[in-house]
């Protein structure tokens, strides 16, 4: 031997069962985080592309812009993006849905993939052309072709959504193309139509003639400033900036909750600290857990060559030198061992997403055909090579963290005491005696208790797999971005604001088969004569120029849907009687120097309608929200929501203007729908829109998400067990002369089974108890990201199950797998054993 590098390969391949155990180990460990960094990154690529599909490819967007304020925008260096384009003004299709047509510019129509998939024809180009989803055409009872001429008679607000000042046109559009329906954006009652560059330029004067900019910044991490300054630089309104919240929470980009205004119904933001913070932790326990298994290992081989290592110190070995044989034992291992780890890795990344491929339509994850759909998972998987250098670089650093503790020990062996074999010492308490009733769990509690460290390490590997099992389980819930998108009430809208429903039709819908409930509001608009007074209903409340008097009755249903979170029992209680009121008041609006919706009603007041007092138990203001029936839009004016038990005392009349059901998971919904057209038939004057394409649209997009995700939970589930049966095997190989020994002083097989099938019951069990409180932790941190809020929340009881039964199995199997072959040996092979 000339130098102690070739002892360390020679040492590799004279104890093979370790090196293999080791190089196992080092496998494992690339493997998995190599698997999880690829299939992380194509889950946050992923993640991003459902952003885009909800919300667009735009952080935000500028709306009713000067010529002057688009150009400063799209010469802004701080923009990596700016592309504008013109709102043509909206067409009412019934009372629930209006057709809204767009002048996109340039590649603008890129930032919204969803709105383009042509199902035949093309993209408008020139002026005056038109490409509409199948659904608008539906609406607009259009049986033509493409080429055809569609009359389309528009109106153009200004203020975007506030009705002052409204541009009214009739034209002629000629039809190139037919898109596919877009669901998502029922719940807010605006399909999109487009048009070509030019038409606005044909069709509206020059004061309606303003720009909308869509906008992505070149640094993240600054967007609020960037927006903040843009807006204090061009004097843009507050209320004209609108924020892709979807997309804006995948790529954890910050933004000012309480200035985020959107077109889409958006919830807060889901708490970015908190987020990655749980990730931060799911990663650093996937690492320890695989740190730990090769620490386990080596320490258990090194120990067992204490001799070796003493004779090696006896004739002149140093320190370093002995360090240096474990350090290569290690580098040698990783370079067979890391690249194999990688390109499994890699491979079980691209079996997760082809299983998930298998398993889907195109149509989750919003592509038109499975060719599109491999595109799309092979461009989002470009780029992640990233993760397969980080997972080696981080495999061989957590290597050799895990051997340098065995190293140190082997190179502080003194001579003496390694050659005199004296290297244990036994402490023996006094204890009460007791009647063993089992001497084999007895007896495998007492090998846990003797090997203190060894079976720390090893309940510790079981007790972080366990905890990465249950915290990927509840992060799945942070990881589809369709959760930004806010819930409706109810499956189907039903408006009649024309003669009104009546409410024995409202119990009539209550009592059929398959309804949960029906939410119900009814809604009359008074407007002011030029003493600012409403007309038609008497009221204290001072109201101002360009302003509106509304009342809303709204039944149970429907108040515990808007304000449970807001008001006390006693509050909910109060409003569902009619003795109280919640007031909405108006959104100031400053146009052409006058101001409008000054009037506030204060929270606490009480305030007089026809006679009747009213304490207002909620004030909203601002940003809070406002009420209409069905799509219908906001009217400003200051808006009084009572119980519909009150509403007709107030107001002389108890019509229904909307209804909302919702039915029964298990509901016949052709029954339903067949019921509810011979509904719109009595009703004349009804308009319905069903929320079930909706949903289905939105819950297949989610379905992308959790299904990656769950293939990635499942893959880190495996190789937790991997671990668990190469962390037992360790620790049962490396006793096969006690083993012998204890055969040989008469144990059976049989009892021998039992032993060690106890003692891999309690490394189970124990680790159990310790995952799930652990994992219970992580499930707190999970909700701490959803709700930026740090609380209780109740167990993840089935994903805990789930954890301890598998660990237990685990336990159980990679206990019986080893002693089946080393039984079988010979009393005199086992006591002789040498690897």
């Amino acid at each position: 031997m000339k130098r102690y590098h070739t002892l360390a390969l020679r040492e590799l391949f004279a104890q093979k069962m370790t090196s293999f155990l080791i190089l196992t180990a080092i496998v494992l460990s690339t493997m998995m985080t190599a698997a999880v960094g690829q299939s992380a990154g194509v889950l946050a690529a992923m993640r991003e592309q459902q952003a885009i599909s909800i919300g667009g490819d735009r952080y935000a967007t500028f709306v009713q812009l000067t010529e002057e304020q688009a150009q400063v925008l799209e010469q802004d260096p701080r923009l990596s993006y700016a592309g504008r384009f013109v709102p043509l003004g909206d067409m009412e299709l019934n009372d629930q849905l209006s057709l809204d047509l767009a002048e996109y510019w340039g590649d603008g129509l890129k930032t919204r993939p969803t709105y383009t998939r042509l199902v035949e024809g093309r993209l408008p180009e020139a002026p005056m052309e038109l490409a509409l989803p199948e659904d608008a055409l539906q609406f607009l009872g259009f049986f033509g072709e493409i080429g055809d001429t569609i009359r389309l008679s528009c109106s153009k607000a200004l203020r975007h959504g506030i009705v002052l000042n409204a541009y009214d046109y009739t034209a002629e559009f000629t039809l190139v193309g037919v898109t596919e329906s877009n669901f998502l954006g029922y719940t807010g009652g605006h399909i999109l139509g487009l048009a070509g560059e030019g038409t606005a330029a044909e069709l509206l004067p020059d004061d309606y003639l303003y720009y909308s900019v869509d906008i992505r910044t070149a640094e993240k991490k600054g967007f609020q400033e960037v927006v903040d300054d843009l807006c204090a630089q061009l004097g843009i309104h507050e209320l004209d900036t609108l924020y892709n919240i979807p997309l804006l929470n995948a790529l954890g980009i910050r933004y000012a909750t309480e200035a985020a205004d959107s077109e889409l119904a958006m919830m807060d933001d889901i708490g970015f600290s908190w987020l990655l913070a749980v990730g931060i932790l799911v990663v650093a326990l996937i690492l320890l857990a695989a740190g730990l298994v090769i620490y386990n290992i080596l320490k258990i081989a090194v120990s067992q060559r204490v001799r070796q290592y003493g004779a090696l110190r006896a004739i002149g070995a140093e320190k370093g030198q002995l360090y240096t044989v474990v350090s290569v034992e290690i580098l040698l291992l990783c370079v067979v061992g890391i690249p194999l780890g990688l390109l499994l890795g890699w491979l079980s990344a691209k079996g997760i997403l082809s299983a998930a491929l298998s398993q889907l339509s195109p149509e989750m994850f919003l592509a038109q055909d499975t060719e599109q759909l491999q595109g799309l998972i092979a461009a989002n998987s470009e780029g992640q090579w990233a993760y397969l250098l980080l997972s080696a670089a981080v495999t061989l650093a957590f290597a050799f963290l895990a051997a340098a503790p065995a190293a140190r020990f082997a190179a502080k062996v003194s001579p003496v005491a390694a050659m005199s074999g004296t290297n244990v010492k036994v402490k023996r308490s006094r204890g009460r005696t007791r009647k063993i009733r089992s001497f084999e769990r007895y007896y495998a509690w007492l090998n846990l208790r003797r090997s203190r460290g060894r079976t720390v390490i090893t309940i510790l590997s079981l007790v972080i797999s366990i905890t990465v099992f249950i915290a990927l389980q509840g992060f799945l819930s942070l990881l589809s971005v369709a959760g930004s998108v806010s819930e409706h009430l109810g499956d189907y809208s039903i408006v009649n604001q024309v003669t009104g429903i009546s409410p024995e039709e409202l119990a009539a819908m209550e009592a059929e088969e398959g309804v949960a409930f029906v939410a119900a509001q009814q809604f009359s608009l008074y407007q002011l004569d030029g003493q600012n007074r409403p007309v038609g209903i008497e009221t204290d409340v001072a109201l101002g120029p360009g302003e509106t008097f509304q009342m809303f009755g709204l039944n149970d249903r429907w108040v515990e849907h808007e304000f449970a979170g807001q008001l006390t029992a006693e509050q909910l209680a109060a409003l569902k009687a009619g003795e109280a009121c919640v007031v909405r008041n108006p959104l100031p609006i400053t146009v052409e120097g006058a101001t409008y919706g000054t009037t506030h009603v204060e929270e606490g007041s009480v305030i007089t309608v026809a006679g009747k007092e009213l304490p207002v138990l909620l004030s909203l203001s601002g940003y809070d929200g406002y009420f209409s029936v069905g799509n219908s839009g906001f009217v400003n004016g200051v808006q009084v929501l009572t119980s519909d038990r009150l509403y007709p005392q107030l107001t002389g009349t108890d019509a229904y203007a909307e209804l909302r059901p919702k039915l029964d998971a298990d509901a016949d919904r052709e029954d339903f729908d067949a019921a509810l057209e011979q509904f719109c038939q009595r009703v004349p004057g009804t308009s319905t829109v069903s929320y079930e394409q909706t949903d289905r649209q939105m819950a297949e997009s989610a379905a992308q998400i959790n299904m990656l995700a769950w293939g990635l939970i499942l893959f880190i589930g495996l190789i937790g067990v991997l671990n668990i049966i190469n962390t037992v095997y360790t620790n049962i190989h490396t006793r096969i002369a006690e083993i012998g020994t204890q055969r040989a002083v008469g144990m059976s097989a049989r009892s021998l089974y039992r032993t060690f099938l106890w003692e891999g019951a309690y490394y189970g069990m124990i680790a159990a108890v310790i995952g799930c409180i652990a994992g219970y932790g992580c499930a707190i941190l999970v909700e701490a990201a959803a709700t930026d809020e740090l609380r209780l929340v109740f167990p993840p009881l089935i994903p805990m199950a789930e954890a301890a039964v598998l660990s237990l199995a685990a336990c159980l199997l990679a206990t019986a797998v080893p002693l089946r072959k080393i039984a079988k040996l010979s009393i005199v092979d086992s006591i002789e054993a040498v690897e």
